[in-house]
């Protein structure tokens, strides 16, 4: 055998092997991908489970919120009406009284029984229908209802208050009706001039209501007591075990910790079940319990397994044709990525350095202009300071020297001193004011809180007012709508007062006639805007585009133009707002727009 025959062989032998293989591992790659697949399934399943049953139980709150609130508005508006009053206060308006307890029970056909206890518990007035649309008609066979444990706790209800109770097994009679009538009554009591009369009562057939909140055709609903007896279950024979004597209870069928039931919601990840409480008062609250529908649950399960089979199956079939394709130029493909993959890692390599160099020199860069910033700002405080201590200085000056004067012509007496020592303590008391607002302007928030930002400008005025005054400069906030921001307080107040102090140094610069510095705060198109204003004859039309990079300034001298870079980085980092400027006619406007959100 030649070389060139044993060579062809070596091919030969070689493609055999690399399609054995590539079939091999595209049969365990789609194996895993079909294992994954039905966990993944099995929890977007769960997932899906909690978030719908959440949802569906918050829709159920609202039906039966709405319900309650629908009947006990019925009776309120009832205990209002003069003739009803009448009627309870001295028997007369018996006929109008009978005729509007007639038509408000026929409002709802579910509205079982309406009627007017007295404070003895005696049955005064009574209209009752039968069944749920049936007839309605008055009773005349009166009852003494004083022993019923929902009298009991009408009786104790102070004015205007509501009593929901239980939704139990109507009684008549010392029995529970047959068929059973799962009823609601809702009371409230009436009360005149502080004196307790008695109590208005309706009571609302449930079975419609409690079949529409446990109705689903996706999930197993169980309805029961706080203490999980069943009122409606799957199995029908365990409907009202409580009041039917039968010993089966919610914990007990489905292995429910009693701490967890007692929990608000709660959701078994383990045996997929979800709890929420549904409010109707403190002590008589529902629980209502989601289980997945076992029959859906096995048909989906099923559908998705024959789904990813055929898949499976149908990849490893085409996986023959293309694997043997693929076989051929394999080796060389797999050299020439090998050399590439080589040059590019050698290549991110290389980036990833000159990258993290550049972030070096930015960071050093940014501390750089922070610490200049920092300079700058206690140049400008300690400016603003000796403007603010000008004049207090000068008065103790005045004060010491008119003292000495005094004392020199023995013309000093004790009221006088007084006098100019209290003036002495006035003043320097306004200095040592004066540095703790400047201690509290520069001192960094902790953190974020909502503020009215006219306060903040405020708080600013209070550092640059003196300086403003001196250089005769009208200075003024003007706020057409008041709103709240979310941010650092004093960092707001710093950039208001570096842009107020830029629009000063531009007023004095240009030697301005009546210079004004004009503050507004207003909201437009969604967004809440402050504008500050100025008559400085405007920003340079060659650098305004620059006006807030690092190092850029509009100022003939001692300019770092740092202030409005820092301001621009504290709006648009810790406030998610915008900082820009224009000209108008006679001067610069500097704006801030937020969102009203």
């Amino acid at each position: 055998m030649t070389n060139i025959d044993r060579i062809k062989k070596q091919k030969k032998h070689f493609r055999k092997i690399l399609v054995i293989s590539y079939i091999i591992f595209a049969t365990l790659i789609l194996f895993s991908i079909y294992m994954l697949h039905v966990r993944i399934s099995s929890q977007e399943t769960l997932s899906h489970f909690k978030k719908n049953t959440m949802l569906d139980s918050i829709q159920k709150q609202r039906y039966l919120d709405n319900f309650l609130n629908r009947s006990s508005n019925l009776i309120e508006a009832i205990s209002t009406n003069q003739e009803f009053i009448s009627f309870i206060k001295n028997g007369s308006n018996q006929q109008d009284t009978e005729d509007l307890l007639y038509s408000m029970i026929k409002i709802d056909k579910s509205y079982m029984q309406l009627r007017f206890i007295d404070f003895k518990g005696d049955e005064i007035i009574r209209f009752d229908r039968e069944n749920v649309g049936s007839k309605v008609y008055k009773q005349t066979k009166l009852q003494n209802k004083s022993k019923r444990y929902y009298c009991q706790k009408c009786l104790k209800l102070k004015k205007e208050e509501i009593l929901y109770s239980n939704i139990d097994l109507n009684i008549e009679h010392g029995s529970i009706q047959k068929p059973i009538k799962p009823v609601i009554r809702i009371s409230l009591p009436i009360v005149i001039k502080g004196k307790y009369l008695g109590f208005l009562i309706l009571n609302v057939f449930m079975n419609q209501y409690l079949n529409d909140l446990t109705e689903s055709s996706i999930y197993d609903l169980y309805l029961s007591d706080l203490s999980g007896n069943f009122l409606i279950s799957k199995n029908s024979q365990n409907n009202w075990s409580k009041y039917l004597n039968k010993k089966i209870n919610a914990l007990d069928e489905f292995n429910i910790l009693k701490k967890n039931f007692k929990k608000d919601t709660f959701f078994s990840t383990k045996d997929r079940y979800f709890i929420k409480t549904l409010k109707i008062s403190g002590y008589n609250n529902l629980k209502l319990i989601y289980f997945e529908n076992l029959k859906q649950k096995e048909l989906t399960k099923k559908l998705i397994e024959k789904r990813v089979l055929t898949t499976v199956l149908f990849a490893i079939f085409i996986s023959f044709p293309f694997a043997y394709l693929v076989s051929f130029p394999i080796s060389k493909l797999y050299d020439s990525l090998e050399i590439e993959a080589e040059n590019i890692a050698e290549q991110a390599n290389n980036l990833e350095l000159r990258v993290q160099i550049e972030i070096e020199k930015n960071r050093a860069k940014d501390r750089l202009l922070e610490n200049q910033s920092k300079l700058a700002a206690l140049g400008e405080m300690i400016g603003n300071i000796a403007h603010q201590w000008r004049h207090p200085i000068t008065r103790l000056s005045l004060m010491i020297q008119n003292l000495k004067s005094l004392h020199d012509a023995d013309k000093l007496t004790s009221n006088m001193f007084s006098r100019y020592y209290k003036n002495s303590l006035d003043q320097i008391d306004y200095m040592s004011q004066t540095i703790e607002d400047f201690r509290n302007f520069y001192k960094q928030d902790s953190k974020k809180s909502l503020f009215e930002p006219s306060i903040a400008i405020n708080s600013a005025f209070k550092i640059v007012n003196a300086s403003i005054k001196h250089g005769g400069i009208e200075l003024s906030l003007k706020v057409q709508d008041q709103f709240k921001i979310l941010g650092f307080a004093n960092q707001f107040s710093q950039v208001i007062l570096n842009i107020i102090q830029n629009a000063k140094d531009a007023l004095e610069e240009n030697n301005i006639k009546n210079p004004y510095i004009d503050i507004s705060l207003y909201q437009k198109n969604g967004r809440n805007i402050i504008e500050i204003k100025d008559n400085a004859k405007g920003i340079k039309e060659d650098i305004i585009e620059k006006i807030f990079d690092a190092h850029i300034t509009t100022k003939r001298q001692n300019g770092t133009g740092i202030g409005l870079y820092m301001s621009k980085t504290i709006i648009e980092d810790n406030f998610d707002a915008k900082l820009y400027a224009r000209n108008w006619g006679d001067g610069a406007i500097f704006t801030i727009e937020f969102n009203v959100s």
